[in-house]
């Protein structure tokens, strides 16, 4: 059996948390800049909220690819840059980031360390090494040669353009020299507690925090997390899983747009699907709004673009459509010389041979299953039989995909957020298999990564090519007790808004 990556896996096989537990004392470090005496948190309720956290840990996600370190980081360290639910960027310690073809300059904002000193230059570049180097941060700067300081100011070099290549900064800040420990001085709303126990307010964060403690609570399994929030014994989880996105009427929930784009894959070596005007019935045939709804519960959004069209430099493009047209997909499939059979309901060709095709789906996951059943509706509207072929081993179901054994199948890829897409026009890519991309596609792509106003044409390439379909891309959920209210998280920080956040039985 061929090896299989594992961020394949991760991306599509419906998992738990991978939860430990321990604890780590304060370290902290001289800095150069000037101390002075930081402001007073602000006087509120205290203990109102309740966290999970992996005692043995930490707290720094450069050194751990546990969900909940990254959890409390969220709380502990500012990011570079945050992403907002509508794909704007936001600019934290970054005050400005510029890309000229392989070289990025990234500009220290006015962030500052618990201890007063500023966030310079030193601690960006070494933040930045330090996520490169981390199991989870790493594979997003693959295309990174360089980090290096340029008077107050970090020029990193690319081996390629990436106009977007702010959206990747999204990483916590440390100061320089404690990147390698397990709790680096906090550089954003909340410190660690003498006792390694609580999240204390930073009095140098710049916005009011709503509570001045948070109470850590250590948690060793997934399931334990859940049922703590069912219970009220925890505030709040976060989750990009499937199995999570039902919600309960137990908590609140609010959601946040995701880059995990769910699509149908299609083997360019099958002699049926492979032709033109079949792949344009097929895009015309699936109702992309009907998945949403239907197959996501409405905690999916329709994939108009390849390229998440939340992304404000592609406001109002929509190359692909959002609800079936079982006419135009017809007209598509009648121009390669199918006839329709009425008693069937199903095309046939010359030989009366019907118009058929597979659909493999992982039904290890009842989303994926139910969306498979979905198309298969859809399809056969349009006079498309399609055969499911459902596989329950999910490295099985890798493997068959891998070896070519599909005409299409249902995947799933987490697309890091400056939209890099070789997952599918690379050779090494995650999600390639079955897809031969024209060298006129792989150009307009190059283009639209070196100069964002070429996204519309690369859009339009691929909407004439259609090498596979994109059809929704999810959202994640943050499910919190209804003793607190307003959370607006976003990709980068599911605490996105904190200061706003507050308790139903809070004292005004």
């Amino acid at each position: 059996m061929k090896k299989y990556s594992k961020r394949l896996l991760a991306l599509l096989l419906c998992g738990c948390c991978l939860l430990t537990a321990c604890g780590q004392s304060d370290k902290t470090s001289n800095s150069s800049a000037e101390q002075t005496q930081a402001p007073a948190p602000s006087q509120t309720a205290a203990h109102e909220v309740v966290l999970a956290y992996a005692k043995q840990e930490g707290f720094n996600p450069y050194l751990s690819t546990n969900t909940l370190v990254l959890q409390c980081a969220q709380l502990l360290y500012t990011n570079l840059v945050t992403i907002k639910d509508d794909f704007s960027l936001e600019y934290l310690a970054a005050a400005d980031v510029q890309p000229s073809g392989e070289s990025v300059r990234i500009t220290p904002g006015s962030t500052t360390f618990a201890d007063g000193s500023r966030v310079g230059a030193a601690d960006l570049a070494a933040s930045i090494e330090a996520a490169r180097a981390s199991k989870l941060y790493g594979s997003r700067f693959a295309g990174v040669t360089s980090v290096r300081t340029e008077g107050d100011a970090v020029v990193v070099t690319l081996s390629e353009p990436d106009a977007l290549f702010a959206y990747l900064l999204d990483i916590p800040v440390m100061k320089a020299g404690q990147t390698g420990e397990k709790q680096p001085m906090s550089s954003g709303r909340y410190s660690v507690g003498a006792a390694g126990n609580t999240l204390e307010a930073n009095g140098w964060f710049a916005e009011k925090t709503t509570f001045d403690t948070i109470t850590l609570n250590p948690v060793t399994a997934y399931d334990a997390i859940v049922s703590g929030v069912n219970m009220g014994n925890l505030s709040l989880y976060v989750s990009e899983q499937d199995a999570d996105l039902a919600g309960n009427n137990i908590c609140h929930t609010a959601y946040y747009n995701l880059n995990h784009l769910i699509f149908l894959g299609i083997n360019a070596a099958n002699p049926v699907a492979n032709q033109p005007a079949m792949r344009s019935a097929l895009n015309l045939g699936v109702s992309r709004r009907q998945i949403a709804d239907k197959a996501y519960y409405s905690r999916a959004y329709v994939a108009t673009t390849l390229a998440n069209s939340r992304y404000p430099f592609l406001d109002g493009t929509h190359t692909l459509p959002s609800d079936a047209d079982v006419a135009a997909a017809k007209a598509q499939i009648e121009s390669l010389g199918y006839t329709y059979d009425t008693a069937t309901g199903y095309y046939q060709d010359a030989s009366g041979k019907r118009l058929s095709l597979e659909l493999l789906c992982y039904s290890g996951n009842n989303f994926k299953r139910y969306l498979a059943t979905l198309v298969k509706e859809q399809l056969k509207d349009c006079g498309i039989e399609i055969n499911l072929v459902e596989e329950n081993d999910f490295a099985a179901y890798h493997e068959k995909i891998a070896s070519g054994q599909f005409s299409l199948y249902i995947g799933e890829v987490k697309l890091y957020n400056n939209i890099n897409m070789s997952p599918f026009f690379s050779a090494s890519g995650d999600a390639h298999y079955g897809i031969v991309p024209s060298e006129a596609l792989l150009g307009a792509y190059r283009a639209a990564k070196a100069d964002l106003t070429a996204y519309g044409a690369f859009e339009q390439a691929f909407a004439a090519e259609l090498p596979f379909l994109p059809l929704v891309y999810k959202n994640g959920v943050v499910t919190y007790t209804k003793q607190l209210k307003g959370f607006t998280p976003t990709i980068s920080d599911a605490f996105y808004g904190f200061e706003q956040v507050s308790s139903v039985s809070a004292k005004k």
